[in-house]
């Protein structure tokens, strides 16, 4: 799990804007399955909700539902097909897949919704599991500590009371539920860069995403939020690439200055994946030609903070968090 730390002393009104306060600040939650009493921010949330067609019971993730407008958005039963391991294809649709088809792609590259879709039921009593990709993996294990007890999840919450007997018993919990997972929170992420880079695209607009040239430009610039590697344009994220190529997660010192001397670092090529950013950089004309980008200002608040939940839901390699160089060289 990531650490959100503050490393300075700020104003009240500039400590409760920040992503990490904010986190910190969310209700409290427990995990009934670890017994982590824990801010929500660093919990998943699932819910029971009745299948649309067979209202058999099932498992679902809430909370990561999609902001984009009606005629613009994602359908997620992608997520859920692409989601799926090889040779554990299910007999049944999920809620999702069943909800909502599969959309159609117009020459403009919009993509165009399929007449008739439904949206999903009113969910049912929900509990929370910690935000972590080991543990959702862990529940399928029949050797972990931890194989199955999603079946107990309501009945070892705060909604322990209710009646629900053998209908948490019955109900379905995805296989893949820890890609499922991880695909819906990386949507999330494309949807609000999207967003904020068309809007910045726009001479008349504010800047919400920036292209840096270098690494040493950062300093100058204002509204500071996160830092973004998206790597070499058309390149793989596996092959070289000039300059510094931060871990998945970094921190960057800027040294003195009043306010974010530590500036969080996202590789997006192994946060995302090549999919995800190829998509981002097609959507949109800001990331196509740049490697890094300082995403900042208020309005980007909400979309740092699922950026930390993606970096603390994932599994944690050696190697894959540390704080950058003190200097940082330029190839040319």
């Amino acid at each position: 799990m990531v650490v959100l730390r503050i490393h300075e002393k700020v104003g009240s009104r500039r400590f409760s804007n920040m992503p990490s306060a904010k986190a910190l600040a969310s209700p409290v939650r427990k995990c009934p399955i670890t017994g982590a009493a824990l801010p929500n921010f660093f919990l998943q949330r699932f819910a029971l909700v009745a299948h649309p067609e067979t209202k058999k019971p099932w498992f679902l993730p809430r909370d990561l539902e999609t902001k984009a407008p009606v005629n613009h958005q994602t359908v997620e039963a992608q997520a859920q097909e692409g989601a799926s391991h090889p040779g554990h294809e299910s007999t049944e649709a999920s809620p999702l897949e069943t909800a909502q088809q599969t959309p159609k792609y117009t020459g403009t590259g919009q993509i165009e919704p399929t007449p008739g879709t439904r949206s999903i039921q009113k969910p049912g009593p929900s509990a929370y599991t910690l935000s972590s990709q080991r543990l959702l993996q862990e529940l399928q294990h029949e050797k972990s500590p931890y194989s199955k007890l999603y079946k107990k999840l309501l009945r070892m919450s705060d909604h322990g009371n209710t009646k629900l007997g053998s209908l948490i018993t019955t109900a379905t919990w995805r296989h893949d539920m820890d890609i499922v997972v991880l695909e819906l929170l990386r949507r999330r992420v494309v949807e609000g860069l999207c967003h904020f880079s068309k809007i910045s695209e726009k001479a008349d607009r504010r800047k919400y995403i920036l292209k840096c040239e270098s690494w040493d430009e950062v300093k100058d610039l204002k509204h500071r939020g996160c830092l973004l590697y998206l790597g070499t344009p058309n390149m793989m994220s596996s092959e070289p690439t000039s300059g510094y190529v931060p871990p998945r997660l970094a921190t960057m010192d800027l040294g003195p200055v009043r306010y974010g001397s530590k500036l969080a670092v996202h590789n997006l090529c192994e946060l995302l994946g090549e999919e995800h950013v190829a998509h981002l950089r097609q959507e949109s004309e800001l990331p196509r030609e740049g490697s890094l980008y300082l995403l900042g200002r208020q309005a980007t608040v909400n979309l740092q903070m699922i950026l930390w939940k993606l970096q603390g839901y994932m599994v944690w390699k050696q190697g894959q968090q540390q704080d950058m160089p003190k200097k940082v060289v330029q190839k040319d």
